[in-house]
């Protein structure tokens, strides 16, 4: 028996209808590079950060405000380095590669556009793509100059966009994080350069990578600051470094009487630390994962 035709108050309710947004899924977790030398330096860097605040750490305890103004600079330019090499770029063609699996049909689908391309220059003489001569096999026009242009703009556009990173995260990370600092209980009325270098370090080493991947979409933002993104190398260094630096805070009141106990020697420490572990658990066991907050329960699943 055939069906009914469908009702048109059906049909046009269900069109007219508002999309289900409840249901959307969020921004898939950051990969690194697909190349050699972002695999290994983006273990290297981790590593070379928390050696280097190690081995300044003397130094920090002595003169907190001198030596974290010294070291502000180097680690910016380290940053900058570990984004441009180990990271796709907002709205660059590597991170569509790096984000969005092939299909196993497009290699077929590229071998026969190509089979036919090059049926087409043969056919086309002088014309297509491939040349050939008497006495000769045909062989492939290269262009040299061409790749080595697109090579050199693909990288002055990862310079561009690891400076405009370090520039957002400069003038707005750092004034947000020092308000956040007072209000977590850091003095207001003095230790004025203490706050604002401790809050420069914590945005250069958690800021840097989400705005050079994540530019200013806002829905990316909003997970953010809602930490609800899944789990990656960069979302799990910016969440680390929040997270160490609020543990750090723990042995700033207690009586020990020790010379690293002052503000914000443990703040800086918690923040580096937590950052190298972030960014390890971020891309091991958390990568993909989520924080879910249901309610009426206090404690948050991880998923």
């Amino acid at each position: 028996m055939a069906s009914p035709p469908p009702s048109p108050l059906t049909t046009n309710s269900a069109s007219s209808a508002p999309p289900d947004t409840s249901t959307k899924l969020a921004a898939p977790p950051v990969h690194i590079l697909p190349t050699q030398l972002a695999t290994i330096y983006s273990y290297i860097h981790p590593a070379a950060l928390l050696s280097a605040f190690a081995a300044r750490f003397p130094a920090l305890v002595n003169d907190p405000v001198s030596e974290m103004a010294q070291q502000l600079p180097l680690l910016a330019l380290a940053q900058v380095a570990y984004v441009m090499i180990c990271l796709p770029a907002a709205g660059s063609s590597d991170s569509t590669t790096t984000n969005t699996p092939t299909s196993p049909s497009t290699p077929t689908t590229t071998a026969s556009s190509n089979t036919s391309s090059t049926a087409t220059g043969t056919s086309s003489g002088n014309n297509g793509n491939v040349i050939l001569r008497p006495g000769r096999v045909g062989r492939r026009r290269t262009k040299d100059s061409s790749s080595s242009s697109s090579t050199a703009s693909a990288i002055s556009g990862r310079v561009v966009a690891s400076l405009l990173s370090l520039t957002l995260t400069t003038l707005l990370a750092t004034p947000v994080l020092s308000i956040l600092l007072i209000l977590f209980g850091a003095p207001f009325t003095t230790h004025h350069a203490q706050t604002v270098l401790c809050a420069a370090h914590m945005a250069i080493l958690s800021a840097t990578a989400l705005v050079y991947v994540h530019g200013v979409d806002g829905n990316v933002w909003k997970e953010v600051w809602g930490a609800r993104r899944p789990g990656d190398v960069v979302w799990g260094g910016a969440l680390g470094t929040c997270v160490g630096a609020w543990l750090g805070a723990v042995p700033v009141p207690l009586d020990w009487d020790r010379p690293w106990q002052a503000y914000p020697i443990t703040l800086l420490t918690g923040a580096y630390l937590g950052f190298v572990v972030g960014s390890v658990l971020g891309r091991s066991v958390l990568f993909g994962r989520r924080i879910r907050f249901e309610e009426g329960e206090d404690v948050k699943k991880v998923e």
